[in-house]
């Protein structure tokens, strides 16, 4: 699969949005595990537009 030229810049703007809809479903679906599984689940889905975004950028500057 061959990603398009450059990464969409509003890409890293998702993380508080993915974080907050996680955890939300972390909360619903598996609240047997908790706060922290609630708090890692939000931080992992937050984090990850950020270093998608980071490792995009790097690839596409390899070219």
């Amino acid at each position: 699969m061959k990603l398009p030229a450059k990464p969409p810049s509003w890409l890293p703007f998702l993380g508080p949005v993915l974080a907050a809809v996680a955890g939300a479903l972390a909360g619903e679906f598996w609240l047997g595990g908790g706060f922290w599984m609630v708090f890692t689940t939000g931080i992992v889905c937050g984090f990850a537009p950020i270093v998608i975004y980071r490792l995009w950028k790097r690839l596409h500057h390899r070219r």
